[in-house]
């Protein structure tokens, strides 16, 4: 997944750094004796340490609305103490939220059919692409300055946020390896896709259901503590963020099953596919929340 090492570990350096002396709690990474942020074993593998948060619980799903507006919080106040974070940090993982590049490769893997698979979820593959308006209308926001590019976490689901076990509180953000430049929309829909959502991904979509209270509540939890850095324009498209992570999960999910299941761990035949049907689930409900 990291292929440039040195890139993520210089940009795990510099984050975690600049946290220490903004945040009041964060992830803090331990150098090896030889003051590198890595050490090597006798077989040249890689491995780091990371300093343990005392008192802090994880969730799957926000149980309440206020658990998810602490949340949101949470993830506002990270690009706000990274807001001035200079210069650009390495791009570990390239194109990881290019929506409109990702439908492309969901085609391009629909064409080729390289596996057999194509006929069977040729639903699935128009029901994505059908949405390819609302991945442009994202990307060209970008273009415009719209949607100003950020330092943000890119992969905020809610199990990367951590609480206070004792009063709710939210701590920090953990999992930064793939902080770097994008959107908010990137973890604001990670949220929203995450956590306002009952029923598995691996399931029957017809279970899944959306709680409006709960992003509602994102929206207006992020919103609120993104007041000193959120434009006009952020605002107005935030939105949009949930439908954008969930089309983008259900193109990575179903080109993943059009190229024979070689990217994310599967149970078995057909589990990616299934992943698809929830993630347009969640796509058809967020749009309508």
């Amino acid at each position: 997944m990291f292929a440039d090492l040195d890139g993520l570990m210089a940009n795990l350096a510099r984050v975690t750094a600049h946290l220490a002396g903004r945040a009041p709690m964060s992830v803090r990474l331990r150098p090896a004796t030889d003051g590198r942020p890595v050490a090597l074993d006798a077989a040249g593998a890689p491995w780091r340490t990371l300093a343990y948060i005392d008192g802090a619980a994880d969730h799957s799903r926000f149980a309440t609305p206020a658990m998810a507006a602490e949340g949101a919080a949470t993830a506002a106040r990270l690009v706000a103490d990274l807001g001035d974070l200079a210069p650009p940090l390495h791009e570990v993982i390239p194109g990881f939220h290019d929506v409109v590049a990702r439908l492309g490769h969901l085609d391009e893997a629909a064409g080729a059919d390289a596996h057999g698979r194509a006929r069977e979820c040729a639903g699935e593959v128009a029901a994505v692409l059908a949405h390819a308006g609302l991945a442009a209308t994202v990307a060209e926001a970008r273009a415009a300055g719209v949607l100003p590019e950020r330092t943000v976490h890119n992969d905020a689901k809610v199990d990367n946020v951590l609480f206070d076990a004792a009063t709710g509180a939210g701590l920090c953000l953990v999992d930064l390896d793939t902080v770097g430049p994008g959107t908010v929309l990137f973890d604001v829909g990670d949220l929203l896709r995450s956590g306002a959502i009952a029923g598995g991904e691996d399931g029957d979509p017809r279970s899944v259901t959306v709680d409006h209270d709960l992003v509602a509540a994102v929206l207006n939890g992020y919103t609120a503590a993104g007041r000193a850095f959120l434009t006009p324009g952020e605002v107005d498209l935030l939105p949009l963020a949930g439908p954008l992570m969930a089309l983008e999960s259900a193109a990575r999910f179903l080109t993943d099953h059009l190229r024979g299941d070689v990217y994310f761990r599967v149970d078995g035949p057909g589990h990616n596919l299934r992943r698809t049907r929830a993630q347009l689930r969640i796509l058809e409900l967020l749009l309508a929340a």
